[in-house]
């Protein structure tokens, strides 16, 4: 059970030893320096030195005798101070790094690779919360389409929304503005965004979204994992959303 709660009072700070002891009291509720050695296994020769830093940081409690008792502080109150002064010294230090800059923010004027799933997800979401005009989705396979259904649905009543596929009759079944490619759009689903090297060993591409003439993002399954590749504010990306919805609309 230690073993299982390390992992989380190691973010709290504690080193083994100390999550050792703060467990086995937290079980006891009440005991003697010699109980918790006993039953953690803690050297004696550490059991005081751990007590007391744990009484200094408001994990615990030292009741005063002989021998001395030491017990376990309310749980909640602790966790919920700990909660505060870790939202409170990340504020501090987000103002405290926005101080430093003297330029205003720019957005990135390059292309990136995002490797972290969460890191995709983020973006994903991103993009499609802060879309205001248009959005160009170059789809490759109905499962995108499927898997994201709740949060695009909702965008065809705020902009202009154009999914574009290779074979419309594939996505029958899914209740969205869907395009079939024709011409040179159609050659826009057959181009990878980035030389199969970069991305080590690509082998399917899942969609690349255009939005709003600035934003970028192509996704694509790898040997090692889901990847994506992110951009914005090139003028490119604009002259390619404006070139697919030209062709789509004139078809």
């Amino acid at each position: 059970m230690v073993a299982e709660m390390l992992p989380g009072l190691r973010a709290l700070g504690m080193n083994e030893y100390e999550a050792s002891v703060y467990s086995t009291l937290v079980g006891l509720q009440k005991a003697t320096a010699r109980d918790i050695h006993e039953i953690s296994g803690v050297p004696r020769g550490r059991i005081y030195e751990i007590l007391n830093d744990l009484a200094r940081r408001g994990f615990i409690g030292v009741e005063e005798g002989s021998p001395s008792s030491y017990y376990v502080l309310d749980i909640d109150v602790v966790f919920d101070r700990l909660k505060e002064d870790y939202i409170r010294s990340l504020d501090e230090t987000r103002e405290a790094l926005k101080s430093l800059s003297v330029k205003p923010r720019l957005p990135p004027v390059s292309f990136f690779i995002l490797r972290s799933g969460w890191a995709i997800e983020n973006h994903i979401s991103s993009l499609f919360r802060r879309v205001k005009k248009s959005m160009v989705i170059l789809c490759h396979s109905p499962e995108f389409l499927q898997r994201y259904y709740p949060v695009i649905k909702p965008l065809e009543r705020k902009i202009d929304l154009y999914v574009v596929v290779r074979r419309k009759e594939d996505y029958a079944d899914i209740n969205l503005p869907i395009y079939e490619a024709g011409g040179a759009v159609i050659d826009l689903l057959d181009v990878r965004p980035v030389k199969e090297s970069v991305m080590e060993g690509l082998r399917t591409d899942e969609c690349a979204i255009l939005a709003d003439g600035r934003d970028f993002l192509a996704i694509a399954t790898a040997g090692s994992g889901r990847h994506a590749v992110i951009g914005s504010e090139m003028p490119l990306i604009g002259y390619l959303q404006k070139t697919i919805v030209e062709r789509l609309t004139e078809a």
